[in-house]
């Protein structure tokens, strides 16, 4: 996590008079403006999640600015208005700010890892059939294994008619979503 001492360029770091070069607190604003811009950019689920605590202000001010016009003026001054508040909180809130945004994209980046692993599964279950079902069942007790065969002989046939209508294909991955992330919960 940076730190405001570390947008300093090695020869502008503050001596006795607390003397910072203007170049080094652009960097410092336009990294504030970067957290800003992210937070603003979050779902509203995620925004929810952000500890604003005594910056309340802040918290106002981003509400404001995620009800503009994207591209607009007004979303333009009301992001630098953001920033000049982040200016203003203190070190700790900011470096909050970093570590919750990097939270939430880590735990995005293991739900799309989680999503692509159930969707591969799904193709080999559908691919190799009886043997994938019996493999799976043998790794995961807890899954219906009728339901499971029921559903991946539906979506092999659905998808030897090549019709658009790929309904059990759908099933089975919502099934495997369900067992397969309850599975891992409950471990």
């Amino acid at each position: 996590m940076p730190k405001y001492t570390d947008f300093f360029h090695k020869n502008d770091i503050p001596d006795d008079d607390g003397w910072v070069s203007k170049s080094s607190e652009k960097r410092h604003a336009r990294h504030l403006r970067e957290i800003g811009i992210a937070i603003l950019e979050l779902a509203d689920s995620e925004f929810d999640r952000i500890p604003f605590g005594i910056n309340d202000s802040l918290r106002e001010a981003m509400l404001v600015a995620r009800k503009l016009k994207p591209r607009s003026e007004e979303l333009r001054r009301q992001i630098l208005h953001v920033e000049s508040l982040m200016r203003v909180a203190s070190e700790e809130d900011v470096q909050l700010f970093e570590n919750m945004l990097k939270a939430i994209k880590g735990a995005k980046v293991s739900e799309n890892a989680q999503f692509h692993r159930l969707e591969s599964l799904r193709d080999e279950l559908i691919a190799s059939g009886m043997e994938r079902i019996n493999s799976l069942t043998a790794e995961n007790p807890a899954i219906d294994r009728q339901k499971l065969r029921s559903l991946v002989s539906k979506a092999q046939k659905e998808s030897e008619k090549e019709s658009s209508d790929r309904r059990y294909y759908r099933e089975l991955f919502q099934f495997l979503k369900a067992n397969i992330s309850q599975e891992k919960s409950d471990e």
